[in-house]
């Protein structure tokens, strides 16, 4: 049976507006959004999960959190699974999921499809970070210092799958007047960050876009990222490289409900989400198993950088000869 939906947002204008912001992401972002499971809802209570792997055994571990949240609300929760992120955001939009556990960008892309969602959580890593950013980074003996030292230099980056490592970065700088293809003379595509380093270190370039917290000690690589990777793999000394620019944060993805679900229902949803760390371990470990530290509370504002990435923009490339901003 097909969701009804009520109002002006009809499926096939739902489904229009995942096609503009398909063409806006130009098949950069979808790989990225199929890769975290995804998933709940509300009233009757659906949860709505991305799951590759559909073994008896990952539908046992799902049905220890839908366990939970039916305790926790009060009313019976079941499960539903989705192909990927894009499927998950058409889903929440059609008000056929109230709740989605969603990538920063699929996130970002359902507030462009829809505007019909609110973020409660995000997970927090173990080293107590929520958010991570993406790198610029030369080698120490570079003259380079700012982003405007660059114009003209040879930069890696990952390839098009890559948000931290090539799509997000690459959006902010276009947005900054550092239009990538025009601002360096040279971009080499790499498998991911860590090669694009790799790349940079043995000189091949002059610049790389690597991705980390920038938080913890400097001299380990920081607390996760391309350069602690590096570090603890002694392919890299801290002392060898500067980073010359940085991006804004980009969430861990949120745990999100659509905004039209009763407040005290996101409340509950919201309470159980940050206890269940200490209440109910297994639960946690089963919807959040690449992070230890729990769920925090999230702001939608947080999440603002990400619009430019799904939104559909003109590209112009920097006139040459013209003034760039300062770095």
């Amino acid at each position: 049976m097909k969701p009804i939906v009520t109002g002006p947002m009809s499926r096939l204008s739902v489904q229009a507006r995942l096609s503009t912001a398909l063409l806006a992401l130009a098949f950069t972002i979808a790989p990225a959004l199929a890769e975290k499971p995804a998933v709940i809802v509300v009233p009757g209570v659906k949860i709505g999960v991305v799951l590759t792997d559909r073994s008896a055994a990952a539908v046992r571990r799902l049905d220890v959190f839908r366990a939970r949240i039916m305790e926790e609300i009060g009313v019976g929760v079941t499960m539903v699974t989705v192909k990927d992120g894009l499927a998950l955001v058409d889903a929440i939009a059609t008000k056929r999921v109230d709740y989605a556990i969603l990538t920063a960008t699929a996130y970002a892309m359902a507030v462009q499809v829809c505007a019909c969602v609110e973020p409660l959580v995000v997970p927090q890593s173990t080293d107590g970070t929520s958010s991570y950013r993406s790198i610029l980074i030369v080698r120490a003996e570079s003259a380079a210092q700012k982003m405007t030292d660059l114009r003209g230099k040879s930069l890696a980056a990952a390839d098009a799958r890559s948000v931290a490592g090539r799509a997000f970065p690459f959006t902010v700088l276009s947005g900054s007047g550092y239009e990538p293809s025009a601002f360096f003379d040279r971009i080499e595509t790499t498998r991911g960050p860590e090669s694009a380093v790799q790349m940079l270190l043995a000189g091949k370039v002059d610049a790389a876009i690597g991705w980390s917290t920038v938080e913890g000690d400097v001299a380990t690589g920081y607390s996760r990222g391309t350069l602690r990777d590096l570090v603890q793999k002694k392919q890299l000394a801290m002392k060898d490289i500067r980073i010359v620019w940085q991006s804004p944060p980009i969430p861990h993805g949120p745990h999100a409900v659509r905004a039209d679900m009763p407040d005290e229902q996101k409340a509950l949803l919201r309470d159980a989400l940050l206890n269940m760390r200490d209440q109910d371990p297994d639960a946690y470990e089963a919807i959040s198993p690449e992070y230890g530290g729990g769920f925090v509370d999230v702001g939608a504002a947080a999440f603002d950088p990400l619009i430019p990435l799904v939104a559909p923009r003109p590209r112009q490339p920097i006139p040459t000869g013209a003034m760039a901003p300062r770095g």
